[in-house]
């Protein structure tokens, strides 16, 4: 009894030292969501166009999508702790690089912290989020909403440190010496991230999950997964209920001007929104191992599309809430749907399978942005409508999943059975 005793406090030790471990570097590689609060300084420092400076965050999510796939295959490879190292590695060697861009190679600042930064956050979100399911197997909602709110948490942690950096590098004309700015942050990143992933150990193998409505049956490999109507619905899911968001996100400060606010309570509704989103990140990932994946995916696409019909017209204090509303409802899926992929898959190849789930994000992003700029013109009534639309859609796939879950549930003993022939001899 001593020695099982013993066993069982070292693997709580170890699972702890593991989830800190995963959730330092989360909070560093979460940085990507941080380029709104560089982009006009960088762009002024390095003389770029406001067209170049926008797109820089386009660049990053498509390059942490691929880095979130890279970082799949590697985990279940060569394991979480050499995939977060190789991801934390990239990653500050990406934004540590921009150290030595000039205004003449300011171009290249989309290979370095774009693309190298993009890819490297990626593969380590990926690593993370796995390890920290597999060491919580019971709580896999928990787990991820720890993950994920660690990684959307690091934009409130981060900004004002990143101003206070900017300040201290900042010259007599008022221009960020960026040079000074990306070493400081490539190296600080680098030795946090490395803290941090000498903290992670290998996860033991986990039986399979009994909570959830989507147990998993058998464990699935990538091939096998693309080839199941599940697979399908999730990445659908992933894809359409970001979209509200997706078509909000570029307009929330000036939209908040139009509907009566001061530009100070514009910018407030903005960081509140960066709460809400990590609120709902690790609040619904709770609820959903009590409540059911996706009977809480089907709350949240509900509340998407209730906030998106009020953000048509309402104003003053009401914009903020249903803009608040709708950027909790958007932090909810991102924990949710980890552990729903693990748990309708299995979890030896769930770093790999969520890896491509996670392709469907940057799908959302690009499609909704485009719709925006390039066939709703703007016109915020369009893109409102459109978004609460785009929320129903996951409501029908949760109902098409729902079903598949419960026929393949259904008791041996109430199956058809062939009829066997009986020979004698």
């Amino acid at each position: 009894m001593i020695g099982v005793e013993n066993t069982e406090k070292q693997i709580s030790r170890a699972a702890l030292r593991s989830v800190v471990g995963c959730l330092m570097v989360q909070l560093c590689v979460g940085i990507i969501y941080l380029w709104s609060v560089l982009k006009s300084s960088v762009a002024e420092s390095l003389n770029m166009t406001p067209q170049a400076a926008g797109m820089m965050a386009s660049y990053m999510l498509m390059a942490f999508v691929a880095g979130g796939l890279a970082g799949g295959i590697l985990t279940d490879r060569r394991g979480h702790r050499f995939t977060a190292m190789l991801g934390v590695a990239l990653f500050a060697a990406g934004i540590g690089s921009g150290a030595l861009l000039t205004e003449c190679s300011a171009g290249l600042l989309v290979l370095t912290y774009a693309v190298a930064g993009g890819a490297g956050s990626g593969i380590a979100y990926s690593a993370c989020v796995n390890c920290i399911q597999k060491w919580m197997p019971r709580r896999k909602g928990l787990a991820s909403g720890l993950a994920i709110g660690a990684f959307g948490l690091s934009t409130v942690v981060f900004v004002p440190v990143m101003r206070f950096i900017m300040d201290a590098f900042r010259t007599e004309a008022g221009i960020v010496d960026f040079t000074g700015v990306f070493a400081v942050l490539g190296v600080g990143f680098f030795i946090v991230g490395m803290l941090g992933c000498a903290l992670i150990q290998r996860p033991p193998e986990a039986a399979p999950a009994k909570n959830g409505d989507m147990a998993a049956h058998e464990e699935m490999g990538l091939v096998q997964a693309l080839r199941s109507k599940k697979f399908w619905c999730i990445f659908f899911i992933v894809f359409f209920i970001n979209g509200a968001w997706n078509l909000a996100t570029p307009m929330i400060y000036d939209l908040g001007i139009e509907r009566g606010l001061t530009p100070e309570l514009a910018a407030l509704a903005l960081s509140l929104t960066g709460i809400a989103n990590t609120a709902g990140r690790l609040l619904m990932a709770v609820v959903s191992d009590r409540l059911g994946r996706t009977q809480t995916l089907c709350l949240l696409a509900v509340m998407t599309a209730a906030a998106s019909l009020l953000l048509i017209s309402v104003g003053g204090a009401a914009y903020i809430a249903a803009i608040c509303a709708l950027a909790f409802a958007f932090g909810g899926p991102s924990s949710i749907n980890a552990a729903l992929t693990t748990d309708s898959f299995g979890t030896k190849h769930s770093a790999e399978i969520y890896g491509v789930v996670l392709l469907a994000l940057g799908a959302s992003s690009l499609f909704f942005n485009f719709l925006s700029s390039r066939v709703l013109g703007g016109i915020v009534a369009a893109a409102f409508t459109v978004g609460a639309v785009s929320a129903v859609i996951p409501l029908l796939l949760c109902a098409v999943m729902a079903k598949e879950s419960s026929s393949s549930r259904r008791p041996r003993h109430l199956m058809l059975k062939r009829p066997q022939l009986q020979y004698r001899h």
